[in-house]
């Protein structure tokens, strides 16, 4: 009997970014939430609690492969509990359960302030089905009408996030010249006045804060990563990836359509580190719902409900 071999999720999921990027596809951080009025972030339709990191990007990459207008998701034994049953032939999409536990560290000496343990992280898969995939469950999600956004309320929506976050953070903005960047040296955004609409500003600050959480004084991001990376380019690509998964969940949230596009010079230099490096789309995801939470809850540390294995 032949045995049946274990799905890499890494790898598939990396895989999976890597064709979409190769193709010219829409990548699944880009814009998924336009196509339902419903909550933009996955979550557990039992729980009603948010999923994070890669598991975001898992469940929108499945539900804009399969067309799905929810971003309701259950386990197969929730939706029994539910009363519902899925239906006969539905594959379920694989999510990771990440959780940090304490080991013996064979590197350490008792006695030492860490008492000789570390910490690694235990990733063990889950299986999700959406709640279009069930039948006999109730007062489910109306497939909602098309949003309508109003150019004036993505600019305020952003701006009420960002007004909150630099008054407890102290990161100043700056409005004027060409250019959209974020200042380490001087903890400061720098946003032009001449954008095109309200999401393409909406998106630009929100990539822009979610820069400014890496500062030393926050998360100190910068200087881990060029630790952890080879070179500069690589590093650079990484907080690029962050500020961009962490802009779009901002945007999701916000109900906020952002434009997000991304250059040429920032997919050539993902693909060249996805291609040799499966954990890096799920480091930098990581890193972007940690962020993203940091930023949506005004600059201070605490945590939100968070369904990991549902």
């Amino acid at each position: 009997m032949k045995k049946a071999t274990r799905t890499d999720i890494q790898q598939a999921v990396t895989d999976s970014i890597i064709a979409k990027i190769e193709a010219g596809d829409v990548l699944p951080w880009q814009c998924p939430w336009t196509k339902t009025g419903e909550q933009p972030i996955p979550y557990n339709w039992l729980t009603k609690q948010f999923y994070s990191g890669i598991n975001i990007l898992i469940l929108w990459i499945r539900a804009m492969e399969c067309g799905y207008s929810t971003n309701s998701w259950l386990t197969f034994k929730q939706a029994q509990q539910l009363g519902g049953k899925v239906r006969k032939g539905e594959k379920a999409v694989q999510c990771i359960f990440v959780k940090p536990i304490e080991v013996e560290d064979e590197n350490s000496e008792r006695g030492t302030d860490d008492n000789g343990k570390k910490i690694i992280l235990c990733r063990k898969a889950f299986s999700l089905f959406n709640v279009e995939q069930v039948e006999g469950l109730e007062n489910l999600p109306v497939d909602p009408e098309q949003p309508e956004y109003d150019e004036t309320e993505s600019v305020a929506a952003i701006n009420r996030v960002a007004e909150v976050y630099c008054a407890n953070t102290g990161v100043e903005i700056r409005h004027g010249g060409d250019k959209a960047y974020y200042s380490p040296a001087l903890d400061i955004i720098k946003l032009p006045t001449t954008f095109h609409d309200g999401g393409g500003y909406a998106a630009t600050l929100a990539h822009e804060l979610i820069h400014s959480t890496g500062h030393k004084a926050r998360f100190d991001r910068f200087d881990q990563q060029a630790e952890a990376f080879k070179g500069f380019k690589e590093a650079y690509a990484f907080e690029e990836l962050i500020a961009e998964l962490g802009a779009a969940f901002a945007c999701a949230e916000l109900g906020v359509q952002g434009q997000h596009e991304q250059h040429a010079s920032y997919l050539d230099s993902w693909l060249r580190v996805l291609k040799n490096d499966k954990t890096f789309i799920f480091k930098a995801a990581a890193a972007a719902s940690k962020a993203h939470s940091y930023l949506m809850r005004g600059g201070i540390e605490s945590e939100r409900s968070i369904a990991n294995v549902a």
